[in-house]
């Protein structure tokens, strides 16, 4: 039950967070929005059972592309 529950919260952040990037001006909060919004979907692969598929979004989204779209916005 408490899966479910943290499933739909998950669900639920990331369809905001997804909004968010396409609504938002700011493209330095856009790129904050897409960071969440790529976590809470490792979040999701974590809460049905697939450890390895969130280790790799994380580290290959979160921790590159995100990162390279903050770098190439802050130059």
């Amino acid at each position: 039950m408490g899966l479910e529950i943290a499933f739909w919260i998950l669900s639920i952040v990331t369809i905001t967070a997804a909004l968010a990037v396409v609504w938002l001006s700011n493209i330095f909060r856009a790129a904050l929005c897409l960071i969440l919004c790529f976590l809470a979907v490792a979040a999701i692969f974590v809460t049905l059972r697939a450890d390895f598929l969130a280790a790799v979004h994380t580290r290959i989204y979160v921790g590159a592309i995100a990162i390279l779209i903050i770098l190439a916005v802050m130059t």
